[in-house]
């Protein structure tokens, strides 16, 4: 039997997702910086807070659907990771208001 990792379509999905979340971490490591010298506005904060949440649910998404039936058992960390992460994309505002303030930042045509 071929163990999991050897499946291309599972090391396809792996790289996706810390493609993802590398991507993801180096903006919020950039909001992060400007927070601290006090330049971060708010639609880029929304931004952050928009793209990351999205992220993570997706990447969340895959992993539990690479664990298959395994994913949604409450034993395994994952299980845990999927429903945790939903709130994200909803405390603080949620995922519409944040594209509504991006939306609103953007230059307006002529």
């Amino acid at each position: 039997m071929k163990p999991i990792f050897g499946f291309q379509n599972t090391k396809f999905k792996l790289a996706e997702v810390a493609t993802e979340a590398r991507v993801t971490r180096a903006f919020i490591d950039e909001c992060l910086e400007l927070h601290v010298k006090g330049k971060l506005d708010i639609p880029t904060a929304a931004m952050a807070k928009y793209w990351s949440s999205e992220r993570a649910q997706q990447v969340a998404d895959t992993c539990l659907q690479l664990h298959g039936g395994y994913g949604y058992v409450d034993e395994y960390p994952i299980a845990r990771a999927w429903t945790d992460l939903r709130i994200s994309q909803i405390y603080a505002g949620t995922t519409e208001i944040m594209k509504e303030i991006i939306a609103r930042s953007l230059p307006k045509p002529s």
